[in-house]
Formats: C-alpha cells, sequence, structure tokens
C-alpha cells in the first residue's frame, strides 16, 4: 500500500511540474539576470559576434570628439554586439547581459584601441542604465573597467543617447 501511495505522490508531482513548466504565468518565466558582471572569457572571441557597423577615417557626425580615434583619418573603427538577436527590451532598454565591442584598426590590421560597454544592470552605475565601461587587449581581455571610466567621459559623451539606452548604433 506505501508503495502505490508513494507512486501516486510522484506521479501527483511530476504533473503539477509538467503543468507548470508550460503555463503562461509570468512567475513561471525564465528572468533574466538581475546583475552581469564580465570576465575576460565574457569577451574572449567578440570578432565571431555579430559586426553591427565599420566606419573608416573621422567621426562623420563629429559627435566623437576625440574619443575612439575619431580624428583619426587612418582608423577603422568596427562595432561588434555579442547576441545579433538582441533588441531593446519592451522598457527601450538593452537585456542585461549585452556587450558591445569598439575595436580601432590601423591600416595595415593592427589593432590600436579597443572599447566596451556591458549591460551590467543591478544597482551599478544606476544613473547610466546600468552600464560598465572598459577597456580590453585585442583578445578581449580587460585592461580597465568601472562606471567612471576615464573620468566618467563615457557617461558623459553617452548620455548623449540615453533616449537610446546609450547606445550609438542601431
Amino acid at each position: 500500500m506505501t508503495t502505490i501511495y508513494n507512486l501516486f505522490l510522484t506521479t501527483l508531482f511530476l504533473a503539477s511540474f509538467a503543468l507548470g513548466a508550460c503555463s503562461n504565468d509570468s512567475t513561471t518565466m525564465v528572468q533574466q539576470p538581475q546583475e552581469f558582471i564580465a570576465t575576460d572569457a565574457d569577451f574572449a572571441n567578440y570578432r565571431t559576434w555579430t559586426l553591427v557597423t565599420s566606419a573608416k577615417g573621422p567621426d562623420p557626425a563629429g559627435i566623437l570628439g576625440d574619443a575612439h580615434a575619431a580624428q583619426d583619418s587612418n582608423i577603422t573603427r568596427y562595432v561588434y554586439v555579442n547576441d545579433g538577436n538582441v533588441a531593446h527590451g519592451s522598457n527601450g532598454e538593452f537585456p542585461v547581459g549585452t556587450r558591445f565591442v569598439k575595436e580601432m584598426r590601423m591600416p595595415d590590421g593592427t589593432v590600436a584601441a579597443v572599447t566596451v560597454m556591458a549591460k551590467r544592470g543591478g544597482g551599478f552605475n544606476t544613473a547610466h542604465k546600468g552600464w560598465e565601461w572598459f577597456f580590453t587587449d585585442k583578445d578581449g581581455k580587460i585592461t580597465s573597467r568601472g562606471a567612471d571610466l576615464m573620468n566618467n567621459m563615457c557617461n558623459g559623451c553617452h548620455s548623449v543617447n540615453a533616449n537610446k539606452d546609450y547606445v550609438f548604433t542601431k
């Protein structure tokens, strides 16, 4: 009798779990991470990500100032995103974990600089929508990071596009 009772309870539990997994109830849906703390591994192989745009020469819009080698007519800037399907969420913001890498290359292909922005989220840099700013080497290894990188230059320039979640690329 105990074996039948245990079998009944196991079947009931499995059926409840299966029904809950198929539910459209938002409480059973997978939640986005609250905070994403990037490591070197999160930027490795960034050249295999989706290439968003590339541009050679001075910044045609004139909004970059001296950032990202914008005044150097020899530099080509490449922007990659970690997920080609990443899109603004229903609130108009990129999801936590989104990463953009901007690589600046010389005409011979040598990497001059690499800058990164990652949507960290959580309670990080809340005045600037949770973005963290980085410098990495050509292999994606973090050399510098922070909310106030370069005395808040990243926050300051990117805040011009606060209505597009601090991102200039489309």
